[in-house]
Order: C-alpha cells, then sequence, then structure tokens
C-alpha cells in the first residue's frame, strides 16, 4: 500500500466524489431500466399479483427472514472469537441485527453498519481497531459464502449465462468457478500455517482465523444466502424447488450488482438484475414478489432495527432509568 506521502495516493475526497458519481450513474441507469421493464406491465397487474400472494406464503418468507437474520448474528459471534473478545449473546445479536439492517437498508456497510456496531460494542470495552477487526472479518464471512456458492455453481454449468447482453459460455464458467475454488482451497490451507497471526486486508490489519473457524464461516454464510435467496423463491410464481438454484444464482448476482453500485439497498439495481436473469418469468408477477421481498426482508425488520437502536440509546444516556 503506498504511504500517505506518495504521489500514487488517490485523495480521499477524490475517491468519494467517485463512489457518489458511480453510485447516481447506477441508480439512473437502473430507473431507467426500471421504468422501462414497468412499462411492458401495469401497476394494477402488479397490485393485482400482490393480493395473490397467500397468508401462508407470507409467513414461510417472514419465518425465513428470521431465520437469516439469525444466521447473521453468526458472523459477529465468529469474529468476536477471532478478534479474542467475550461479549454477551444479547449486546452481539443486537449490534448484528441493527448493522445490518442498516446496511443493507441504506448501503455504505463500513459507515452504517460501522456506527451502530461501534454504538453498541463500545459500552462492552472494545476498542475502535477491535470493532473494525470485526467488521472486516464479517465482511470476510460474507465473501466466502458467495465465491463458494457461484465457484460451485460455475463449475457445474452446463449452459451459457447471459448478463446485460453479455453470454459467457459454459467452458470459462467452469474456469471461473474453478479458479475461485482453488483461491478458496488455498485460502483454507494458509490458515493451517498462519491462523492465529495478523495480516493487512486493504489497510486494516486483522487476526487470521483457525481453519475451524473459517470452515464455519463457510457454513454460516452459505446457509445465510440460501436462506435470503428462498425468501425470495417463496414470494415468487410458483416454481419447482428444482428451479431454486438458478433463482439463487440470480439472487447473487442481483446482490452483487447493487454492492458494486454502492446502490442504497441495491434498490433498482436489484430489481433489474433478477428480471433480467430470470427472463422466462412473468415480470409483472415477479416484480410484485421483489416489492414483497424489499417490504419482508428490509422494511420490516429496518422499523424493529431502528426502535431497537433508539432503545440502546435512550438506555446509553439514562442509565439510572434503564
Amino acid at each position: 500500500m503506498p504511504d500517505p506521502g506518495s504521489p500514487y495516493q488517490i485523495p480521499g475526497w477524490l475517491r468519494r466524489a467517485a463512489t457518489a458519481l458511480v453510485t447516481l450513474l447506477a441508480l439512473t441507469v437502473a430507473a431507467i431500466a426500471l421504468r422501462h421493464i414497468a412499462a411492458e406491465t401495469s401497476w394494477d397487474r402488479i397490485a393485482a399479483d400482490i393480493a395473490r400472494i397467500s397468508p401462508a406464503r407470507l409467513t414461510v418468507a417472514a419465518v425465513l427472514t428470521i431465520a437469516s437474520y439469525v444466521t447473521l448474528i453468526g458472523y459477529d459471534a465468529l469474529a468476536l472469537r477471532v478478534v479474542g473478545r467475550r461479549v454477551d449473546a444479547g449486546t452481539t445479536a443486537l449490534a448484528s441485527f441493527t448493522s445490518y439492517v442498516f446496511s443493507h437498508n441504506f448501503g455504505f456497510a463500513t459507515v452504517t453498519g460501522g456506527i451502530a456496531r461501534w454504538r453498541i460494542y463500545r459500552p462492552k470495552g472494545l476498542t475502535l481497531g477491535e470493532v473494525a477487526q470485526v467488521m472486516v472479518m464479517t465482511g470476510v464471512t460474507f465473501w466466502m459464502g458467495v465465491f463458494l456458492i457461484l465457484g460451485g455453481a460455475f463449475v457445474v454449468a452446463t449452459d451459457p449465462v447471459t448478463v446485460l447482453g453479455v453470454t459467457v459460455g459454459a467452458p470459462h464458467l467452469h474456469m471461473v468457478g474453478a479458479s475461485t475454488l482453488i483461491a478458496l482451497i488455498g485460502y483454507t490451507a494458509l490458515l493451517h500455517y498462519r491462523s492465529g497471526r495478523t495480516m493487512s486486508l486493504f489497510g486494516w490489519v486483522v487476526t487470521l482465523p483457525t481453519p475451524r473457524i473459517a470452515a464455519a464461516q463457510f457454513v454460516l454464510a452459505t446457509l445465510d444466502h440460501v436462506l435470503a435467496a428462498a425468501v425470495v423463491f417463496t414470494l415468487m410464481p410458483a416454481m419447482p424447488v428444482s428451479d431454486f438454484p438458478f433463482v439463487l444464482i440470480a439472487y447473487l448476482l442481483a446482490l452483487l450488482a447493487g454492492l458494486i453500485t454502492h446502490a442504497p439497498g441495491g434498490v433498482g439495481v436489484f430489481e433489474v438484475m433478477m428480471v433480467m436473469a430470470l427472463p422466462h418469468l412473468d415480470r409483472s408477477a415477479l416484480l410484485a414478489s421483489l416489492l414483497l421481498y424489499r417490504l419482508v426482508y428490509f422494511l420490516v425488520p429496518l422499523a424493529f432495527g431502528l426502535a431497537l437502536f433508539a432503545g440502546h440509546e435512550w438506555r446509553m444516556r439514562n442509565p439510572t432509568r434503564s
């Protein structure tokens, strides 16, 4: 990494401006694309499709959402073990839940999720550096699951994939998938020799987990992504269970597109990518399911998260009344 005085160091204001510009462009393109997609149907049809989604399916989607957020608590629990800090389960759950609902809805996870974790973990004695390590390690857990699922899917792919008009053939998918899995195997092998040591990652000094914790990260992250995709799948038009892997891959690609563009909550970008990745589905029914997904997985948890975080802040300011 270049030192602060290096002429090759990109100024912070320029990075922020570039990020804001990319986000604005992505949102603009997504809005235009989404408007074009919506123009091929009608809001009346979408509303009718929403009304056809049964209370039973909504209930299943809500249960899967709860399971997904419970799984996310495991991200923080594992990160705290790596950092070497013991924090009670209630605090860990509060920090994880609020940070994820904020970052899911508002984007810029380092800021939104970081502030929530800092405010909640600081009274437990964690330093800013330790909270940063928790942030990095939970991020690593997330990407381990993404790479494992996509790597495995690309290795066994038999058909080409077309995204945004670009078609990638099966042989190239096999190459990308194999390279991804080899990299994950190499990372796991590295931990056998360097677990417990520190390394610099994106400017942060982090402690490497043990192979056992890394295995738990793979399991938790994979389970979380499967549960989140299952929420979408449950709300979609009737599809055979055998089609779930295709929805899972479409979900991950759409999720990554939202993260790359820094669109808050991936709004617009996620929906456009899902529609383009699943062109065989009825568009009004798919848009209806995605709108309900926003409600069930994002907005309802956000309401709970804001209330819980406000309650935590009130208790911190009024300790004698709690």
